[in-house]
């Protein structure tokens, strides 16, 4: 598993990836204030186990706005998760780990204006 741990006492966010198949697309899936490298997710046939693929503190924005609910978020486009990250002024190193190394390695669909 990728960490990204800056000096903070801040409870982690980790990223899940959950395989594309016949009825779905790709998905990561980010958990804010997550106890668990481990997260089971609910699927129509079986639940699935998925392991995390990257983990990082939440940086001050984040706690401010979650507390310390866990909270889900899928984005299904790398797009998507830039974007929402960027609102919440991640940190550009943390940014470049998921753009530049992860992406590639875990991938999704690609937006519509980078296919059109």
């Amino acid at each position: 598993m990728f960490t990204y741990t800056p000096k903070s006492t801040s409870p982690y966010v980790r990223y899940y990836y959950l395989p594309a198949n016949s009825e779905r697309q790709a998905e990561v899936i980010q958990v804010l204030n997550c106890s668990s490298e481990a997260v089971q997710v609910p699927m129509r046939e079986e639940d699935l186990e998925l392991t995390a693929f990257f983990e990082r503190k939440l940086n001050m924005r984040e706690r401010k706005s979650y507390n310390s609910d866990e909270t889900w978020k899928v984005y299904d486009c790398w797009d998507e998760l830039q974007h929402d990250h960027e609102q919440f002024g991640l940190d550009e190193e943390v940014l470049h780990i998921l753009l530049q190394r992860l992406r590639y390695q875990y991938p999704l669909r690609e937006s519509l204006a980078a296919s059109a």
